[in-house]
């Protein structure tokens, strides 16, 4: 009896699919059919329906299966390229020897599969293999090819850019199954060149610990772009001018050494306008010297944030006499110390990526008297943050990126307010990202989006918005969400059980979706069965073992995420 309840919950678990796809809106372009869940996902650009073919998240341009697993046994041999990504090589070392690879060789001849990990002769072997060549690949992108290559198994991988090979190791981790590599041939590359999350909503800001393992989590799905930006940090905000206490210190060191080795660029927003006077040389200077502490802890990225400046109050007679008043004003105001920092960092730091502002008109749409001073007077350099049409916009159009871009005469940095829920604190917020046309991505200098203050129950929707930022073109919603649930539980069934019941009744938002859509078929089914005995017990059936899911999830929830999950 418990076996025959225990695979019921299970099919009932699953049904939250079928309730989400039924409620959650998409944008046409962004559209996909439906993924059967026994069959494997792949890319748009080559999809194949054999079995043998694995699912890889996110999910890539271009995966084809192209013969048999390669086995690789108790010893493997892998040789890396003397410049190959450290960080990529040493994942690769791991990933075998937890595949059941005991002897290790990394030079040739060695014994077993070789695996080689960039550099000339994962090249010539790509090129035995017939992988596709690597043409216009861009910065990130990389190829992966699996067969013989004169009579022995090989594995080969390739990337481009500081990050290509790193993201060839993270789709070889999702190729690896029961000892085996699955025998495909992978071209795959960013549809976003900068993708990744902010830490920007207001609330108790996540622990050293909740930072770290976000970052890991970012690695092996292919975001790279990390933004602390918490609505209570006071070292941002009116205290910005004061240098971190030490422990905080520290943990931006451990940070940046974190995301240095998941291939993630830490940046760091400070939002000075509320206590500061903008025609001050003086204030300036702090602010640059505020800069260089940051980076020296290890930051690579800045955004100067002015969300909350009052067009017509100054914080000193200087910025008075000096801009006047009125949005025209604050916008020339806000160019001024956007420009000087912008020129600080490309003195001081050249490395660092392009500054970004959030203004204070980031959400309106078209032209307005601020946004048309601040592109005339904004820095060529600097790039502008907006939200899309909206604080948490339903939907982000092409069109609308188009307009805001015309208006800003920028690059445009989309920093979506999903599935942040800082507005709605007894709400959380686990449906799949929609709404979002390709162009948005494409079309974007980066794509962030705003993370929920719940770090690890944030993972759902921030996959499948990682998804979407790598393939906007293939991204599947539905298959995304299941993946996402898939890599939180972390193979673990009760937990996948259990999470599917939580996500499902709390996939509303303003995106869309209804809340608890899956179990409304249940109660129908319940009601029409009343004068059918059996029907009406197997409808039963179906509203119990959902309830049981319900009712088990808090121990179950107890696994995922080395157990946060559950504080959370």
């Amino acid at each position: 009896m418990r076996i025959g309840r225990r695979r019921q919950a299970t099919a009932v678990a699953v049904a939250v699919i079928g309730g989400l796809l039924g409620s959650v809106s998409v944008a046409p372009a962004a559209t996909a059919a439906p993924a059967d869940p026994g069959r494997p996902a792949v890319g748009s650009a080559d999809r194949t329906d054999s079995p043998r073919t694995p699912s890889v998240w996110p999910r890539p341009q271009s995966l084809r299966t192209t013969g048999p697993a390669v086995e690789l046994g108790s010893q493997a041999t892998l040789v890396a390229a003397p410049d190959a990504d450290p960080y990529a090589v040493e994942q690769a070392r791991a990933l075998l020897r937890g595949a059941g690879v005991r002897t290790l060789h990394e030079s040739l001849p060695g014994g077993g599969p070789v695996v080689r990990v960039g550099g000339s002769g994962a090249v010539e072997a790509l090129r035995a293999l017939r992988a596709p060549d690597r043409a216009d690949l861009p910065s990130g992108g990389y190829r992966i090819a699996v067969g013989q290559v004169s009579g022995r198994a090989t594995v080969a991988l390739d990337g481009l850019g500081a990050d290509g090979l790193f993201h060839a190791v993270q789709t070889l981790r999702q190729l690896i199954a029961d000892g085996s590599v699955a025998g495909v041939t992978v071209r795959d590359w960013p549809g976003t060149a900068v993708r990744g999350m902010a830490e920007g909503f207001y609330g108790e800001p996540w622990t050293s610990e909740e930072r770290l393992a976000q970052i890991s989590f970012m690695g092996r799905t292919k975001q790279n772009r990390y933004l602390y930006a918490a609505g209570d940090d006071p070292y941002r905000l009116a205290r910005w001018r004061e240098p971190y206490p030490a422990e905080k210190r520290a943990d931006f060191r451990a940070l940046a050494e974190r995301a240095h080795a998941e291939h993630v660029t830490l940046g760091w927003a400070v939002s000075p306008g509320q206590a500061m006077c903008m025609a001050s040389d003086q204030d300036v200077r702090a602010l640059t010297r505020k800069i260089d502490a940051m980076w020296a802890l290890g930051i690579r990225v800045f955004q100067l944030q002015f969300q909350d400046v009052s067009y017509s109050e100054w914080h000193c007679d200087l910025d008075a006499e000096t801009f006047g008043s009125g949005p025209k004003a604050a916008a020339r105001a806000q160019a001024r110390v956007a420009g000087a920092l912008a020129r600080h960092l490309e003195e001081r730091h050249p490395d660092a990526a392009p500054l970004s502002v959030l203004p204070t008109e980031f959400y309106q749409d078209g032209a307005t008297d601020y946004r048309t001073a601040l592109a005339a007077e904004l820095d060529d350099r600097v790039q502008v943050a907006w939200t899309g049409v909206g604080v948490v916009p339903k939907k982000i159009t092409g069109g609308e990126l188009a307009g805001a871009r015309a208006a800003f005469r920028h690059p445009l940095v989309t920093m979506d307010n999903y599935p942040v829920n800082d507005y709605a604190q007894d709400r959380i917020f686990l449906g799949p990202y929609t709404g979002r046309d390709p162009a948005v991505a494409s079309g974007s200098a980066a794509l962030l989006a705003n993370a929920m203050e719940q770090p690890s129950a944030s993972r759902i929707p921030l996959f499948t918005a990682a998804d979407f930022a790598w393939n906007p073109k293939g991204y599947d919603p539905a298959a995304s969400w299941r993946a996402a649930i898939d890599d939180l539980a972390g193979g673990d069934a009760d937990a996948r059980e259990a999470l599917l019941a939580l996500a499902g009744n709390s996939a509303g938002s303003v995106l869309g979706a209804e809340e608890s859509a899956y179990l409304q078929p249940l109660f129908d089914a319940f009601w029409s069965s009343r004068a059918d005995a059996a029907r009406r017990d197997r409808a039963a059936d179906g509203l119990r073992a959902a309830f049981s899911v319900m009712r088990g999830a808090p121990e179950r929830l107890k696994t995922p995420a080395d157990g946060r999950l559950t504080e959370e």
